[in-house]
């Protein structure tokens, strides 16, 4: 990912919790506009933009997690290929740090390990590297 790990123990990079919560309440009027309005791609590329992977906030990326995995959770079976076809690496990566999320928490399994399917064809073995080696959490 195309991080700066260095200016993270620094705290120079990052956003205020104020402006985390900010984003993730526009976020979720987006990914929710772009779901009523039949397009779960559009959805997709909102909720993975701009993670807040900065925050200690367990509390902030608990939120922003919720609309992450009820996205990927209200995608059907047959989709899920054709939406991860359509992400670069970084959201690869960013995605699936949200699966590994989902598979934790043990509900809905089935759609998250076909995600993990799909996001490990697309990405290789490289996504799940850097995702496991990833300091920085969703």
């Amino acid at each position: 990912m195309n991080y700066e790990d260095d200016n993270v123990e620094s705290g120079q990079v990052g956003k205020s919790d104020a402006e985390y919560k900010a984003d993730i309440a526009n976020r979720e009027k987006e990914v929710t506009k772009a779901l009523n309005a039949g397009k779960p791609q559009d959805a997709l590329n909102v909720a993975l933009a701009d993670p807040p992977i900065y925050t200690k906030t367990s509390a902030i990326k608990d939120q922003n997690a919720t609309i992450v995995l009820n996205l990927l959770g209200s995608f059907k079976d047959k989709d899920v290929e054709t939406a991860v076809e359509t992400l670069n690496d970084d959201q690869l990566d960013i995605l699936m740090k949200y699966v590994y999320r989902g598979l934790a928490v043990g509900e809905n399994s089935p759609i998250f390990f076909k995600w993990h399917e799909c996001v490990l064809k697309k990405g290789g073995a490289g996504t799940i590297i850097r995702v496991i080696s990833e300091k920085k959490t969703v």
